[in-house]
């Protein structure tokens, strides 16, 4: 009975997740939420069969989520001029994608200073995979069925079918 109740618990949980992700982001339908993630974003569009696992944080603006896209556990997506993933594309837990850092002027606080931005954003492409707790930062360009290996920072464009590894990433081999 206690495990009954459990189930019933959790499932009513889901449900209340989900609720917030539908109200908060443009969905052409119903995404998957296994836990609660943290929506702090506007213009945040989400694709077709996507699974957002527990801890997932979208912050900033203008966020577009492709169809069939996983985002793992803890992964932080934080967007000021725009961060698109691509269909089939899956991203594991803890990972950061981040298009912007913070202005290094000599002679002023650095807390002080405006966020450097890409001026494009970051464009992750389709059918790509990015293993656990990568950084993909300003100015990132993941080509459409590369793979990122695990712990990496990318900060470049990776091209496609690449398989990158490293700090920074660099391209080790192509998928076959």
């Amino acid at each position: 009975m206690i495990t009954f109740l459990f189930k019933v618990i959790e499932w009513l949980k889901r449900g209340y997740h989900t609720q917030y992700v539908v109200r908060r982001c443009r969905a052409s339908e119903v995404p998957l939420v296994l836990g609660r993630i943290y929506i702090n974003a506007t213009n945040v569009r989400v694709g077709k069969n996507v699974t957002f696992y527990p801890g997932v944080y979208l912050w900033g603006r203008d966020i577009e989520i492709g169809d069939n896209v996983d985002i793992g556990i803890g992964t932080i997506i934080y967007s000021r001029n725009g961060v698109r993933i691509g269909n089939n594309t899956s991203i594991a837990g803890q990972c950061y994608i981040i298009d912007s850092n913070h202005g290094t002027a000599k002679g002023q606080l650095i807390q002080n200073q405006p966020m450097n931005t890409a001026e494009h954003g970051i464009d992750i492409g389709s059918d790509v995979w990015i293993a656990a707790q990568c950084m993909i930062l300003k100015g990132a360009k993941i080509a459409d069925h590369a793979v990122i290996g695990a712990q990496s920072l990318v900060n470049s464009d990776i091209p496609e079918n690449a398989i990158a590894f490293g700090t920074p990433a660099t391209v080790a081999k192509f998928r076959k």
